[in-house]
C-alpha cells in the first residue's frame, strides 16, 4: 500500500515538473528571436511596477476552466485600465492606436468571459484575489508613459499567454469553445510582445 502511494505521489510530482518545464520553455520561445532585448531597469528607472517582481512571470497558475476565466477577466480589466491612461497621455500615434486595440479587443473578451461565467457557473463566486502587474501610470506623460507601459505590458502579456497555454495543454477546458478563444489570446498577445520589444529597442 505504501509503495503504491509513493508511486502515485512520484507520478504527480513528475507531471507538475513537466508542466513547469514546459511553461519555462514557452517563455524562452517568446523571448527568442533576432530582436535586441531591451535594457530593463529597476523600479526607479522603470520596469517593475508595484508588486510586479513578486507577482511576476510565474504568477500565472490555474487549476480549472473557472479559474482561467476569473483570472483572465481581472487580468484584462487591468490591461484596459492601463491602456486608457496610456491613450490619454501618450504623444505617439502608434501608442494611441495600440491602446485603442487593447481597449476594444479586451473589453469584448471580458464581456464574453463574463457571459460564459454567468452561463456555465451561475452558483460559483467569480471574485478573485488578483495581484496587479502594472505600475500606476497616471503621473506619466509622453516618452515616460510609453516606456513604462511597454516595459510592464510585455510581462503582463506573457502572463496571459502562459495562462492560455496552460488551459490549452492541461485539459482544464470543459467547454470546447473556450479552446479557440484561449488560442486567440495566446497568439495575439505573443505577437504584441514582439511588437512591444521592437518599439522599446527602437525608441528607447
Amino acid at each position: 500500500m505504501k509503495k503504491t502511494t509513493l508511486m502515485i505521489l512520484g507520478a504527480s510530482i513528475g507531471v507538475v515538473l513537466l508542466l513547469l518545464i514546459g511553461m519555462m520553455g514557452y517563455i524562452i520561445y517568446l523571448l527568442s528571436g533576432n530582436n535586441t532585448q531591451p535594457n530593463f531597469q529597476n523600479m526607479n528607472g522603470g520596469m517593475m511596477g508595484s508588486g510586479m517582481m513578486d507577482a511576476g512571470m510565474m504568477h500565472a497558475t490555474i487549476e480549472s476552466e473557472h479559474d482561467y476565466l476569473v483570472h483572465m477577466v481581472a487580468h484584462h480589466e487591468e490591461a484596459v485600465a492601463s491602456a486608457t491612461v496610456l491613450k490619454a497621455n501618450t504623444d505617439r500615434a502608434e501608442m494611441k492606436q495600440f491602446a485603442d486595440t487593447i481597449i476594444t479587443t479586451q473589453t469584448a473578451e471580458i464581456n464574453q468571459m463574463k457571459s460564459w461565467l454567468d452561463s456555465w457557473y451561475p452558483n460559483m463566486d467569480h471574485q478573485v484575489d488578483y495581484q496587479p502587474m502594472m505600475r500606476d501610470l497616471t503621473s506619466l506623460k509622453g516618452d515616460a508613459v510609453d516606456q513604462a507601459f511597454l516595459q510592464d505590458m510585455i510581462f503582463h502579456h506573457m502572463d496571459a499567454v502562459m495562462m492560455s497555454q496552460q488551459l490549452i495543454t492541461s485539459g482544464y477546458a470543459d467547454h470546447q469553445e473556450l479552446i479557440p478563444f484561449a488560442q486567440t489570446i495566446r497568439d495575439t498577445q505573443r505577437d504584441e510582445i514582439h511588437m512591444m520589444r521592437n518599439w522599446l529597442a527602437e525608441w528607447f
